[in-house]
């Protein structure tokens, strides 16, 4: 059988346009328009259907909790986000919010995929209070205007905020991180709170930037602790914290006074090289493994 030349010019020709076709119509989910509302992808999680948004402005506040919701307590409500969230170079104009509080009724939210903001801004307060990410929670390269909560949450997988810009407050006492915790060149210029935390995994707080006060007061470490290179510009507190594997602070700077009364160290910690500036409180610390080495430099 043969085919003339016209015919399988336009048999290019429609393949070329189906190529096409089929290329747009992948391409406008990942990229989307170049603004969108928050509504859009509220609807879009309520349909099932998994976000994904590259370079995209999200105006309005983006409320988590307005999802379908199941009654736990007579005041206690979850919201279900059962899709992946992906945004990378995203602009979030309003607040992000995962928890609300009306009286005596609480809403908070459960995750049910991973969930990863990479290279975006918010510019308003984040709210993630009592969530719940059955996977991982990925904060990597972002800018945070605002005050970010993380309150009690619980991360089934790795929370990571590396290289994150956090301009206020970062507050996650009471947080459960059951996978890796992944915080390493984190530069926070407001108060970073960790009180009780709880790290399942390695936690890596490597050469992380904390302008002001810095409570890890009664966190548990069940794993490694790294916080090398670290620099701790407020007060430091890690009274009466748990270390359970390693602990190192090689080469950190503490610019005022680090206070680990009762903590408790299972193996040797490592001081090695540290910048005190104001001095360290181990007064009644357990060092199972036997005491640090101090350099002050």
């Amino acid at each position: 059988m043969t085919f003339s030349n016209s015919f399988i010019d336009r048999a290019i020709i429609l393949l070329i346009c189906f190529t096409l076709v089929v290329s747009c119509a992948s391409s406008q989910h990942a990229e989307g328009d170049n603004v969108i509302s928050a509504s859009q992808l509220i609807s879009a999680i309520a349909n099932g259907e998994p976000v994904a948004y590259r370079d995209v402005t999200i105006e309005g506040d983006l409320d988590f909790t307005t999802l379908q919701t199941t009654q736990l307590t007579p005041n206690n409500f979850v919201s279900t986000a059962s899709v992946p969230l992906y945004f990378e170079r995203c602009t979030f104009k309003g607040r992000v919010v995962a928890f609300v509080h009306h009286g005596d009724t609480a809403v908070s939210t459960r995750f049910l995929g991973s969930v990863s903001f990479n290279n975006c801004r918010f510019q308003a307060d984040v709210d993630f209070r009592g969530a719940a990410f059955q996977h991982h929670l990925y904060l990597n390269q972002s800018l945070f205007d605002k005050q970010v909560q993380l309150q009690a949450v619980r991360v089934g997988g790795d929370l990571r905020l590396e290289k994150a810009v956090f301009s206020s407050d970062l507050y996650a006492q009471e947080a459960v991180i059951q996978g890796t915790f992944w915080g390493k060149e984190a530069n926070i210029l407001g108060q970073f709170s960790l009180q009780q935390a709880d790290f399942w995994q390695n936690a890596v707080f490597s050469a992380i930037d904390i302008q002001g006060y810095a409570d890890f007061g009664l966190a548990q470490f069940r794993r490694s602790a790294f916080f090398e290179y670290g620099k701790f510009h407020g007060r430091l507190n890690y009274s009466g914290a748990i270390f359970r594997y390693r602990a190192e602070w090689t080469k950190a700077r503490f610019e005022q006074a680090a206070d680990f009364q009762n903590a408790w160290f299972s193996f040797k910690p490592v001081f090695d090289e540290v910048d005190y500036r104001a001095g360290i409180d181990l007064s009644n610390v357990r060092f199972d493994g036997g005491e640090p080495e101090k350099n002050p430099q």
